[in-house]
């Protein structure tokens, strides 16, 4: 039986039937599946996520499009996410590394489980924000677990909304604490609510970290850390390439009403005048602003011909068309490394193209082997969620987790997964992070720079691999 599961597992495709059977099957045939065999073995997600710039519905105008576990959510609730591919709860995880599990007393670890938490924004001014960025860390777990799991066991996720409230990311982060060994994956501009309950604790996060509190937490750990002196954003390089190459001379900020959004733009105004450039007065509009018209006119008529916002997809995509409509053609529409999705040439149509993005991170577009992989399985994984820039954070997210927690050893601890956090210092998620430094709180060493041509994505600079910052 075994050496007939084998056989097809080294195929091209397998029966549905068998997609719960796999981690148990895998161990047994001495194998672990490569990214296209587990994209195969999951059916591709039932109709796949775009990659590049395809036709997609945007997840913020169809709710039912934020992936598992999140359809019952509300304030305080958790639920377990489905893991395809993954050994059914209870069953017994085959041993991965040639680790067997050994027992552990920390919370969220059983002999065959580890239960991680997730508390992300999906409900609320802005749905489904956050909805990428965990399914960026599903799809990590997922693929892992068809690996074996982490030292044999099994990886959950146990998941909360906060609906973009820091009080009920406060009050989801409080109630999930006691059940899981620690956090991964949560995308929340809120997440100095959960800051204020384990901060400073020995509850492990690695999740893109926002709030002017959580990064300066010694627990938690971000893929891109951001500066916990709030003194840079660790852009000037980009800046720097920006005025060499396109010619800038001015830059224009525009950041919504919202207090994580706020602390950023001191370190976006000393990054552009460390370039050497005039920094405009930055713009506050509500989050949930419509009508850019009056933001771009007055960007174009103070001369400004570059930009950096703090926005999210939606209201990028409102802002490229506004200013199409005034007529203002920016030498550098930067609008941010949030902007990296499919879904700004859906929603903003022609006027997307021209936009130019500095980013810590490779692009699916012609990037290396890592990044084809987690497209692979992403796509396998996400029930056709966008790729985007925090689905990749979420991806990347995880794997520093769970890398720490395979560190911790046979029977892991929250203080021996920190332990083994505060060693990184050197992270590039195989090649899709332009090397950074969480343990020590430093972004990134390196960049490059997309721009969108014909609707698509693609690398301007460097030609592969990243610049040094």
């Amino acid at each position: 039986m075994i050496a007939t599961t084998c056989a097809r597992l080294r195929g091209s495709f397998i029966a549905l039937l068998l997609v719960s059977l796999l981690v148990v099957s895998v161990a047994g045939c001495g194998a672990r599946l490569s990214p296209s065999q587990y994209a195969a073995a999951v059916g591709g997600g039932g109709g796949g996520a775009a990659t590049g710039a395809g036709a997609r519905q945007s997840v913020a105008s169809n709710p039912a499009a934020a992936g598992p576990a999140t359809s019952s959510e509300g304030p305080g609730a958790s639920v377990a996410s489905a893991d395809p591919g993954a050994a059914q709860p209870g069953a017994a995880a085959a041993p991965s590394g040639g680790c067997a599990p050994q027992h552990s007393d920390a919370p969220g670890v059983t002999d065959n489980e580890i239960k991680l938490g997730n508390v992300s924004t999906i409900s609320g001014p802005i749905p489904n924000f956050g909805a990428t960025g965990r399914a960026g860390a599903k799809a990590y777990i997922d693929y892992i677990n068809s690996q074996g799991g982490v030292c044999g066991r099994h990886v959950s996720m146990v998941t909360a909304d906060d609906r973009l409230d820091p009080g009920v990311n406060r009050s989801t982060t409080e109630q999930l604490e006691s059940q899981v060994l620690g956090f991964v994956g949560n995308t929340s501009v809120e997440d100095d609510g959960g800051a204020s309950v384990i901060g400073g604790s020995n509850v492990p996060d690695c999740s893109l970290t926002l709030g002017s509190n959580s990064i300066t937490q010694p627990n938690y750990f971000s893929p891109i850390p951001i500066d916990p002196s709030g003194q840079t954003n660790d852009t000037t390089a980009i800046w720097q390439w920006f005025k060499a190459n396109k010619g800038i001379t001015k830059v224009g900020i525009v950041y919504p009403d919202n207090p994580t959004a706020a602390a950023r733009i001191q370190g976006y105004q000393n990054d552009i005048a460390a370039a050497g450039l005039a920094v405009d007065t930055p713009i506050k509009v509500a989050v949930t602003e419509t009508n850019y018209v009056g933001v771009a006119s007055q960007m174009k008529n103070n001369g400004d011909d570059a930009f950096i916002t703090a926005l999210e997809i939606n209201g990028i995509a409102k802002f490229a068309q506004a200013i199409r409509q005034v007529g203002w053609t920016p030498k550098a529409p930067f609008y941010g490394s949030q902007a990296y999705s499919p879904l700004l040439t859906q929603l903003a149509g022609p006027a997307a193209d021209g936009t130019v993005l500095g980013l810590a991170h490779d692009i699916v577009e012609g990037g290396g082997p890592a990044m084809e992989n987690f497209a692979q399985i992403y796509k396998a994984s996400s029930s056709g969620q966008p790729l985007d820039f925090f689905a990749i954070m979420g991806w990347t997210s995880a794997k520093l987790c769970l890398d720490a927690i395979a560190a911790a050893g046979a029977a892991p601890t929250r203080d021996a997964v920190i332990g083994a956090l505060n060693q990184v210092t050197n992270f590039t998620a195989d090649g899709i992070i332009g090397g950074s430094n969480p343990a020590q709180r430093k972004g990134p060493t390196g960049f490059d720079i997309v721009t969108i041509s014909g609707g698509q994505w693609q690398r301007v600079y460097p030609g592969q691999g990243f610049a040094p910052s």
